[in-house]
């Protein structure tokens, strides 16, 4: 008998959530079996037009991101009706709501971590759309959430607060597997760049969560460092901001970095600076490791999740620019590196895409 899986992600355009579903779909399409459908209900075409696929099939919704209700009405109506008609033994939401479906087998994907993001109200004019989401996000979640066969984080910190904050009795964790492109094999300009400066890396975009500030407060207070940004100032009204209050003499700003350029510069920064106040990964910890240099992160649960038992950690307090100068110094010199933080984990724990798809197939008998 044929299986049918359905997987929305209407919401997803961009950022790391659509790295999260280009891999989603290069996995279900390598799945082999017979009489599979698989549907993504998706967008618009351009979130896969570089992915060439056999199995896939697509359904767009070009207005869903025109406003909440539109993105509601999909969610808790129109879902409803087409799970009626198409019969799905299993649905997957890849965008953290919950949405009303009729499937014997329902999972939900969680990666938006807003709602443990602390936003001081001082702050609301840099990102009002961050508080807003770390604010009332939570509400959407709790939505059908206990209704789901199994709850999906990447973390193990962020499953324990969902057990607690939601009362979710299965959740699977699904850790994300690191491929790194091709050409950082092969490309014969990745040697570090001496030139006396230490060259500090930090690939994310600016949003409030990701705390550029703490680094535009260090810049001005260390010589001989260099940190590379991959901003330009332009993009929203935070960054606009940092550039109006900071005078960035020792920063690079590099603007956005397609992924292969992103390796480059892991191969030729000195050490990579990771100050986010909240990721559901990380990806850069995690990507860094391959080239065996010093990791200055923020001592937070995530972080000590992501990098394991790597052995090139200078934690740091994520709000303090002088813990922030302490942890670059203790790098630059040498010294000792901090002890891993380990995490214990009492969930079921999947590696990769492939071996999720994989598995949301077998449920689906």
């Amino acid at each position: 008998m044929g299986k049918n899986i359905v997987v929305s992600a209407i919401n997803i355009v961009d950022g790391g959530a659509l790295t999260v579903l280009q891999d989603a779909i290069k996995a279900f399409d390598s799945l082999e079996h017979n009489e599979l459908s698989i549907t993504f209900l998706v967008a618009s075409k351009s979130v896969h037009s570089s992915i060439k696929t056999n199995l896939i099939k697509f359904k767009y919704f070009p207005l869903s991101k025109k406003s909440w209700a539109v993105r509601f009405f999909y969610e808790y109506f129109y879902f409803y009706l087409y799970s009626l008609k198409h019969k799905p033994n299993t649905w997957l939401s890849l965008h953290d709501t919950t949405p009303t479906v009729k499937a014997p087998n329902r999972f939900v994907y969680c990666h938006n971590p807003s709602i443990f993001l602390d936003f001081p109200l001082k702050d609301i004019q840099l990102d009002f759309k961050q508080f807003l989401f770390s604010t009332f996000y939570k509400y959407l979640y709790k939505i059908n959430i206990r209704k789901n066969t199994s709850v999906i984080t990447q973390q193990v910190w962020i499953a324990d607060a969902f057990k607690k904050i939601f009362n979710v009795k299965h959740i699977l964790i699904a850790e994300p597997d690191i491929i790194a492109p091709d050409s950082i094999y092969t490309s014969n300009s990745l040697e570090p760049i001496n030139d006396g400066n230490y060259k500090l890396f930090y690939p994310a975009y600016p949003r409030y969560f990701k705390n550029h500030a703490v680094i535009f407060e260090v810049q001005s207070l260390s010589k001989n460092i260099v940190f590379w940004l991959t901003i330009d100032g332009k993009e929203n009204k935070y960054s606009r901001q940092l550039l109006r209050k900071h005078n960035p003499d020792n920063i690079e700003m590099l603007g956005l970095l397609d992924r292969s350029k992103v390796f480059e510069l892991y191969a030729k920064c000195d050490a990579l600076v990771f100050p986010s106040l909240l990721e559901t990964w990380g990806l850069p910890l995690t990507e860094f490791k391959n080239f065996n240099k010093p990791v200055i992160a923020a001592d937070l649960p995530y972080a000590h999740e992501s990098l394991g038992d790597y052995d090139k950690i200078y934690w740091f307090s994520p709000n303090s620019a002088e813990s922030l100068v302490s942890a670059i110094d203790r790098a630059r010199c040498g010294l000792p590196p901090d002890s891993p933080k380990s995490t214990s984990c009492s969930h079921k724990k999947i590696l990769g895409w492939k071996a999720l798809a994989s598995h949301l197939l077998e449920t689906s008998y």
